[in-house]
């Protein structure tokens, strides 16, 4: 009963302003049937455009879908295209190889006019060519050879070419015409001959029926000095000898550069030269004493070299002996 004596009643005018102010502050809800028809018909048209738009964007990605996978079709045919060339390339080599097996030349052209490689090889390195030396088909092997198959450094898995798989396979005649070198026509010498062009060429008798003129003289002059313009303006005629007749040295007088004061035959003899050094050598302006003074410095420093060499040895073998030897104590 003490806490209900301060309860205060409300009064009049307390609870008319309690009244009023949830009147004041009561929202307005009242919405009448034409609003709310005119609210869900944008409501609709509203989603309708958005579906619109939905759809337009995703036809434009499925364009671009399909547009993107174009190429990799074409890709992927132009990949099974290649494929297919690299397989009927190797079905024709096959092929190749078995009309020259069996030696059917009436085949073999029609293979080669079709575009077929006649160096085409196996699993095993074989060639057309040797398939038809080892089964000892002359007409194959030459009607081969005469278009141009390789059999020079050609060889299988075991390193045997054309002439080897030839013997092996009992065919002489195969080897001994076949693969005999043919003779080759020289103009130069009027002669047959038979080997490698190279050796030929490089031989004593084709050199020497070349009959090429001689070497023109190295007068250590170029021709555009004034000295060698002098005598041509003289009558003296290029590749003769020096000198108004041309009877001269064909080559310049070697001398011996003397460097010292010793008297003259004194000592060994120095070989007699044209050039003695190169130009803008500085050893060449070096006289005797500083020579001797490099050489001595370079011998020098070469026993200094030594001696620093030792001496290092010489601190690792102590040092070796001593930790051996700390073993022990």
């Amino acid at each position: 009963m003490a806490a209900l004596d301060g309860f205060t009643r409300a009064s009049d005018q307390d609870f008319f302003r309690i009244e009023a102010h949830r009147l004041v502050t009561a929202p307005s809800i009242a919405i009448t049937g034409q609003d709310a028809r005119q609210f869900y018909e944008h409501l609709v048209e509203d989603e309708k455009g958005d579906a619109a738009k939905m759809e337009k964007r995703s036809r434009r990605k499925g364009q671009l879908r399909r547009g993107a996978v174009v190429p990799s079709v074409n890709g992927e045919r132009g990949e099974g295209e290649r494929g297919d060339e690299e397989r009927r390339g190797e079905l024709q080599g096959l092929r190749l190889l078995r009309f020259a097996h069996e030696g059917d030349t009436c085949a073999l052209k029609d293979l080669l006019t079709k575009g077929a490689d006649i160096n085409f090889q196996d699993s095993y390195l074989w060639t057309s060519l040797m398939c038809a030396s080892y089964a000892g088909h002359r007409e194959a092997v030459r009607l081969l050879l005469q278009r141009g198959a390789a059999w020079v450094g050609v060889v299988d898995l075991q390193g045997r070419d054309a002439r080897d798989l030839a013997m092996k396979g009992n065919a002489p005649s195969v080897q001994s015409g076949s693969f005999a070198p043919c003779p080759r026509w020289c103009e130069s010498c009027r002669t047959s001959y038979t080997g490698p062009t190279s050796s030929h060429l490089s031989s004593t008798l084709h050199l020497f029926n070349l009959h090429r003129p001689p070497p023109t003289p190295s007068y250590c002059l170029p021709a555009s000095s004034t000295s060698y313009q002098m005598m041509l303006r003289c009558g003296w005629a290029p590749g003769s000898g020096l000198g108004p007749e041309g009877s001269g040295a064909h080559q310049p007088v070697p001398t011996v550069l003397k460097r010292d004061t010793e008297g003259l035959g004194y000592g060994h003899g120095k070989k007699a030269r044209v050039t003695h050094f190169k130009a803008m050598d500085v050893q060449a302006v070096l006289g005797e004493k500083g020579r001797r003074r490099k050489e001595e410095e370079r011998r020098v420093g070469r026993g200094v070299r030594r001696e620093e060499e030792r001496k290092r040895e010489q601190k690792d073998k102590n040092w070796e002996r001593d930790f051996r030897s700390s073993f022990y104590l």
